[in-house]
């Protein structure tokens, strides 16, 4: 244990104690009282009795002040978000009971330092490390501070096909899957028993039954529901499948931070896949939200070691082993291209964020593509809780003439989330930001574009969770084609978006301007 968190725990210690020996020095004494007086046995225990429940009342009252006093002096050494410590501060101070006990639910975890070791990938996996060009250092400054922050190289030997919506990804990850020959790894935060997991659910199966390694990482929060017979035919039939984290009462569990929100699928290291998609019905545009706009990118070359580079560590993380057969070998490449030069020149970064990186990698590529755009910042996510930074950059863009556009949908999922992306929307159109409600279904892309030659697209939503909690993992593209493809996307969506006005949005009623306010304050806990 971390020496910090053994402190801690022994202050708790020393805490407890505290409050538990006047409470049992007043009960003896009471009872002492009580045998001096002659009191008859029956009221002598009915006496002692209330004396004890009164003294555990006293005790309990006590220890939680205590327990707040050496909390809020945690949270306050921690340094963290400002608005996040007074909020704490806050339901200690006026509300201790509840606010000791949500801390100790939904609080930081002590051991964070511990896990960051935990996570820390190892230094070789058997993929090899692309150096950084010097000679390009001037032109893609951002990709040299996504490198120097997470280590992400610049892969230049690249294709990538941008597939919209369920209906263009599904059928290519199936096409994949079914052509495979060495080895499938596929991770996903959500992977559902419904009727689109049992169709992926059979390509594996079949391709274990011919011979090839398959492994499936889910994480066991977001597939809390996934039923257990079809985990047992999966493996059964050959699949090793492993849940990332596994608690036993997630709601109720500070485990349910730092969860593994990443979608990666690498078949045979030649072809590998990511993006907002996860494995259900809802993906397809068959749930409750109707249609389902979401992107997704087919990649050959370099990009796809570097995902499979993510997948090995955090298949070390959930399972406890690294795989073996081909992995073991180290011959994780055997059924790549032999040549990647032939492919086209498409310079490209794979960033992975967590409670492993020194620094919250990917929301610093966003703040680079956002404060370092000239002409045009277009942001879609179907959360905007961007906290300060980025709010303070897009709203600095757009007063230095930038064309800067937001896209958030207008139905809601998530009922924090959804009002607490709603409070950020004034000052943002205040400053002169193009904010767009998506009308056509619900939008869970996750991209950014800035000026005419970089783009971002992957799993990290524009929220806190996502950006300084989750596991995530993020495509940046440096170049002018996959630019102007995910451009006239954008343009394409706002077709069906309704924009805001700002005049218009400040009449919005009282009731929604509170629910806003409440969503901001508790959505970056929850």
């Amino acid at each position: 244990m971390h020496k910090v968190g053994r402190w801690i725990l022994l202050a708790l210690l020393l805490a407890f104690l505290a409050g538990l020996l006047p409470t049992i020095f007043d009960m003896f004494g009471r009872f002492f009282v009580f045998t001096e007086e002659g009191l008859g046995v029956t009221r002598h225990f009915t006496h002692t009795v209330d004396a004890f429940f009164l003294a555990l009342k006293d005790y309990a009252w006590h220890i939680t002040i205590i327990y707040a006093a050496i909390i809020a002096f945690v949270i306050f050494m921690e340094g963290q978000n400002p608005d996040r410590t007074i909020l704490w501060m806050l339901a200690l101070v006026f509300v201790p009971v509840l606010g000791v006990v949500l801390y100790l639910v939904i609080g930081p975890d002590f051991h964070s330092i511990r896990n960051r070791r935990r996570f820390r990938p190892p230094k070789d996996y058997g993929v090899d490390e692309t150096p950084f060009p010097r000679e390009m250092e001037d032109t893609f400054l951002i990709g040299r501070m996504l490198h120097a922050c997470s280590g992400a190289d610049l892969l230049t030997r690249n294709r990538a096909d941008i597939l919209i919506n369920g209906d263009e990804a599904f059928p290519a990850m199936e096409e994949a899957l079914r052509a495979a020959k060495s080895y499938i790894h596929m991770e996903f935060f959500i992977v559902r028993s419904d009727e689109l997991g049992e169709r992926i659910g059979a390509l594996l199966k079949d391709a274990a039954k011919r011979g090839v390694d398959v492994r499936l990482l889910y994480d066991a929060v977001g597939s809390w529901n996934i039923r257990r017979t079809f985990v047992k035919e999966l493996e059964d039939a050959g699949v090793d499948c492993r849940s990332f984290m596994p608690v036993a009462l997630p709601i109720f569990r500070r485990q349910m931070n730092y969860r593994n929100h990443r979608k990666i699928v690498v078949v045979d290291g030649a072809v590998g896949f990511t993006g907002g998609l996860n494995v259900g019905v809802e993906y397809e545009g068959n749930g409750p939200l109707g249609f389902w706009r979401d992107t997704f990118v087919r990649l050959e070359g370099e990009a796809v070691g570097e995902l499979h580079k993510i997948f090995l560590n955090d298949w070390r993380v959930g399972s406890g082993k690294r795989p073996r057969g081909a992995c073991e070998r180290g011959d994780v490449f055997r059924a790549a291209p032999p040549d990647v030069r032939g492919l086209p020149v498409l310079p490209m970064q794979v960033v992975a964020s967590g409670v492993d990186s020194a620094w919250h990698s990917i929301a610093k590529g966003y703040y680079g593509m956002i404060s370092r755009a000239r002409e045009r910042a277009w942001i879609t996510s179907p959360y905007l809780v961007p906290g300060p930074e980025l709010m303070n950059a897009m709203i600095a863009a757009s007063l230095a003439g930038v064309d800067v556009r937001v896209m958030i949908p207008e139905k809601k999922d998530h009922f924090l989330s959804f009002w607490g992306s709603r409070s950020y929307i004034e000052p943002l159109l205040r400053a002169g930001v193009r904010v767009f409600m998506y009308r056509g279904g619900f939008i869970h892309t996750k991209s950014v574009l800035s000026d005419c030659c970089c783009a971002s697209v992957g799993t990290c939503n524009m929220d806190v969770r996502s950006l300084d909690i989750n596991f995530e993992n993020q495509l940046f593209f440096y170049d002018r084609r996959i630019t102007e493809i995910f451009a006239a996307q954008f343009e394409r969506d706002m077709e069906s978006c309704r924009e805001l006005n700002v005049s218009e949005w400040e009449e919005r009623p009282v009731w929604q301007k509170f629910l806003e306010s409440f969503g901001r304050l508790y959505s970056a806990q929850i």
